[in-house]
């Protein structure tokens, strides 16, 4: 079993702002497997919102997390992604729904697989990994050529 950590964010305004991405993957004894970060839609878009942030960042820890186990636990510190993909709230946002879609495709090819909140203090690495590519971002290192769609052959924009 594997645990798969992600996040998003939207900033300086959400919607609208630079949207990121990140994922860390780790083994039980809680040493990091891999980790990634990007941007999850085109800078200053409608699409740039921090659900779609992190909805991109649970579709590539997914994606990710394959490499090394079938069997996972999904934590993040979004609430509506976390019951959505329990199915416990329904996807109102259309935007959302080809995420939704991706990420439950990706679910179905674990043999065990949990989605678990936690609170933002137990989500520091992600949430530090959105950070981090939202400061590459402001500094002309992170492109769009980075964006998300990378993470899958499926074209989101």
């Amino acid at each position: 079993m594997i645990l798969i950590y992600f996040d998003g964010l939207c900033e300086p305004k959400n919607p609208g702002g630079i949207a990121t991405y990140a994922y860390v993957v780790k083994d039980l004894k809680n040493r990091k497997l891999e980790e990634g970060f990007g941007l999850a839609a085109r800078p200053y878009s409608s699409m740039s919102t921090n659900n779609v942030a992190e909805y991109a960042g649970i579709v590539c820890g997914l994606k990710a997390g394959l490499k090394y186990s079938d069997s996972a636990r999904v934590l993040g510190d979004s609430a509506l992604v976390i019951k959505q993909l329990k199915k416990e709230y329904k996807i109102k946002s259309k935007k959302l729904l080809p995420f939704f879609e991706a990420a439950q495709s990706l679910a179905s090819k674990y043999v065990k697989l949990d989605f678990s909140w936690v609170p933002r203090e137990e989500n520091q690495e992600a949430d530090s990994l959105t950070r981090h590519a939202y400061m590459l971002f402001l500094k002309g290192k992170l492109k769009y050529s980075d964006f998300f769609k990378s993470c899958l052959s499926s074209d989101f924009e």
